[in-house]
Formats: C-alpha cells, structure tokens, sequence
C-alpha cells in the first residue's frame, strides 16, 4: 500500500495562529479556508485581512470614515500598458511631486520606488507593475518621521500601545530595513527603534485614538500595527497603512505596558476563540422550496 492509498486522518486543530506575510497569508484567503473547515484562527478575519491588503481599498475606507490620509490616486496595469501618457498626465495631475508607487497588494515595501519628476514616476511605476495589476501613488509627506502604534482587541474592545518610532527610517523602510538588517531572525524587533516615540504626549495620545478608529473601520481583531508618517516641523499626523499581521507580532510595543509575549499569545487565541462561537451562533443555511418551485414553473409571478 503507497502513501496515497491510505485513508485520510483527520486530525483536530485546537486554533490556527498564522505567523504569514504578504498575499495568501495576509491578504483573507488563508483566514478564508479556516473559516470553510471551521478552525478557529488567530487575527483579523476575511474582510479586514482582504481590506488590509489593499491599499486602495483601505485608504478609500480611511477617507470614508475621516481618518487623515495623504492624497493619493491609482490605475491599473492594463491602462498604464494602453496609453502611457494619459496615466502620467493623470497621476501628475492629481498628486504632487514627490511621490510614492506603490502595488496595492503588496507588503514588506516589496515594489516601492519613490519619484521626484516624470522620469523617475516610469521608473517607479515599470517596477511596481511587476507586482500588481493595481497600482497606488501616493504624494510624500514633508519631511516626515514614522510612527507606529499597535491595537489588540476586538470590536469594541481595543487596546492601544505604546508608540515607536524607527530610527533607521528615512523615506520608507526596505525590505532589507525589515527583514535582513542585524540578524533576520529576531524579525521587526532587531529593528533600531525608540521605544516610547520621543513625541509630545498629546501627540502620542492623537495617534493612539486614530490607531483604535482605523482598528475598528476595518472589523480587525487580535493584534495589528498601524504605520503613520508625521511631519517634523508641524507634526502633522497621517494614516500610512495597517498591518494585519505584523512583524513579531509587535510585542516589543506590549511589553511596556507590562503585557509579556506569552500573555499576548494567550489574548490572541482567546480573541480567536471568542469570534469563533460568535459566528458558529449564524445561520449559514436557508431551507426554502423556491428551487422546487421554479422547478414546476410556480415562481413566475408569485408574491
């Protein structure tokens, strides 16, 4: 008897915890095949994953809901391949120089270039549609700094952490800033940083409240990390993005507030399991006879 002829063993899974980047980890998919096997799972379900992804998607939920934003504008691969010109007169038109070229869906600044006139905008743009058929530009902010500020929680019942600020950021964080820098295998946490931010209070209390709001507008649940850039002179706050499933988990900004690694992983399966029974409570099934019905010809014309 080979491999193949045995029969299936079914093996019980207490919860998922996945520990993914990027897309088909990230991005729903992944929280979407736990959800059709019925396993419960750590962090944000489908529709905050997807929209986490996208930033196209996120930010126009950002702007719906009065979150602070750079301007930004998008097209699609297959209209930049059609008609060159129309799209650089289009993004030029809408968004100032510099500016960043993002992929929609993709993270770990995988695809980022930043432009400062025409030619550097095609640069940019040739390499991000390598990545994505939907690409984001976005205008830079004047000489900005990063804050980041994590969320833990569930609908309405959200924490905030301490905030961070990278030292090692200039325009953006590489992917090489993130992953490969001082040792991979201490992920974000080998990442030069300041721990609180070095900002003023109000300031820190401002990004937090915004952290909650953008945790809430996308239905997150169990930890996320939102990324804002701030500028030095006026020190002005925009949302950047979220990251769903952030790098180490972000727990280096919850042991300040005296919440250990271990206490977090407890949380973010309790948070797992709490969203489990609540959508075990739906109904996912209608009993109906319209199909019988349609079947005989009874459905035309009945109330």
């Amino acid at each position: 008897a080979g491999l193949f002829k045995k029969e299936a063993e079914s093996i019980k899974v207490d919860v998922a915890f996945p520990a993914l980047h990027g897309m088909h980890g990230e991005d729903g998919t992944m929280q979407g095949l736990f959800e059709l096997a019925n396993i419960p799972y750590v962090g944000s379900a489908v529709t905050g994953s997807a929209v986490g992804m996208d930033k196209i998607i996120m930010k126009d939920i950002f702007k719906a809901n009065g979150i602070p934003i750079v301007n930004y504008t998008w097209f699609l691969r297959k209209d930049y391949e059609g008609d060159r010109e129309s799209v650089l007169n289009k993004v030029e038109g809408k968004v100032k120089y510099p500016m960043f070229v993002k992929p929609a869906n993709l993270g770990s600044s995988i695809g980022i270039s930043k432009a400062k006139d025409r030619a550097g905008l095609v640069d940019a743009i040739e390499i991000a549609i390598r990545y994505d058929r939907k690409i984001i530009v976005e205008e830079g902010v004047l000489d900005p700094v990063e804050i980041n500020c994590s969320c833990l929680g569930m609908d309405d019942e959200v924490l905030t952490s301490v905030c961070e600020m990278p030292v090692s950021w200039e325009e953006f964080l590489s992917f090489d800033d993130k992953y490969m820098r001082q040792g991979s295998s201490k992920g974000m946490k080998s990442a030069s940083r300041k721990i609180p931010a070095p900002i003023p209070k109000e300031k820190s209390e401002e990004i937090k409240k915004l952290s909650a709001e953008v945790f809430k507008a996308l239905d997150c649940s169990g930890v996320s990390r939102i990324d804002f850039l701030m500028e030095k002179s006026s020190l002005k706050v925009y949302v950047n993005e979220i990251n769903t499933i952030p790098g180490s988990f972000a727990f280096y900004l919850w042991e300040p507030l005296g919440i250990s690694f271990k206490d977090l992983t407890d949380r973010l399966i309790q948070y797992s399991l709490k969203r489990y029974d609540e959508m075990n409570e739906n109904i996912y099934t209608y009993d109906t006879k319209l199909l019988e019905k349609a079947s005989l010809g009874g459905v035309k014309g009945s109330k």
